[in-house]
């Protein structure tokens, strides 16, 4: 088992050490290109290839997206309560506190633990969770909300795009498949790479506040993890990676978007980083779960 948990870890820690490195050497890459080529080219290709190439029934993919809503709400009700007990503003806090980094840390760890069909899960949870954060966030850092820019994202093509081939059951052509597979390879290294280099990058504000709320969230995500797996009844490789997804750290697209709306974006930044060192600390504990609810 240590040994399973040591391949599962070694490789996020290494290729998210790179993205430290040069960012802290002052090497540098140029972050909000490789970002925009993620959320752009890397990730609609990622979640057409894995979902349309995936063995899994259209059932068993309506089921994921489902239960990635009930994360959302699971986790955003926790987090409330939370907030609300404390105190604390909820335009501030409640999205870094409800919503998981099922990319930039999510999608490694899962496909690392339980290889093609763990990344399929995290494919489509990361789809629901990635549209959360693009219309429901700045609805609630701002107060209005950011469903005009929906379509706007090309994930949001790639999903029709998967509905319509799964719907009529047509074959994906070779050159497709072949070329959305090649671009969604470069999503897991660029998102650690991002992630490394971003740990950098950001600041603890009240680091006292900080270390709290990065505990909250890492209750929170275990919670809402367990919860699902008891409420669905999941077993097998499902369970373990809805687990996994659900006990990430706190997103670090909610600081991009408190940054753009000038929402005490040093406080969520401080919580960020505050959550993802906690989490990356507790992966031994996380990975050991998850492979044990997956039997």
């Amino acid at each position: 088992m240590t040994s399973e948990i040591l391949n599962i870890i070694a490789p996020v820690f290494v290729v998210a050490g790179i993205g430290f490195f040069l960012e802290y050497r002052g090497i540098g890459f140029q972050s909000e290109t490789l970002s925009r080529l993620a959320m752009m080219i890397g990730t609609p290709s990622l979640v057409f290839s894995s979902l349309t190439s995936t063995s899994l029934p259209d059932e068993s993919l309506a089921r994921i997206v489902v239960i990635s809503v009930a994360a959302v709400i699971v986790g955003g009700a926790l987090a409330t309560a939370i907030l609300s007990a404390l105190r604390l503003p909820l335009r501030t806090f409640l999205p870094p506190l409800s919503l998981p980094n099922a990319g930039n840390a999510g999608l490694p760890l899962v496909f690392f633990a339980f290889a093609e069909p763990g990344l399929t899960i995290g494919a489509a949870f990361f789809f629901m969770i990635a549209l959360v954060q693009y219309t429901v966030v700045p609805a609630v850092v701002t107060g209005n909300p950011g469903f005009r820019k929906l379509f706007r994202e090309p994930l949001v093509w790639a999903i029709i795009a998967v509905i319509v081939f799964r719907a009529t059951n047509l074959t994906v052509p070779a050159v497709i498949a072949d070329t959305t597979a090649l671009l969604g390879g470069i999503m897991i290294p660029i998102m650690l790479i991002l992630l490394g280099g971003a740990l950098v990058r950001l600041k603890v504000s009240d680091i006292k506040t900080s270390i709290f709320l990065a505990g909250v969230r890492l209750a929170v995500g275990v919670t809402t993890g367990l919860s699902l797996v008891m409420l669905f009844r999941l077993e097998g490789v499902e369970a373990g990676a809805i687990f996994l997804l659900s006990a990430m750290p706190s997103a670090l697209i909610t600081y991009v978007i408190a940054q753009h709306y000038g929402r005490n974006p040093e406080r969520v930044a401080g919580l960020v980083v505050s959550s993802t060192v906690l989490n990356f600390a507790c992966l031994p504990f996380l990975i050991t779960t998850a492979i044990y609810l997956a039997g």
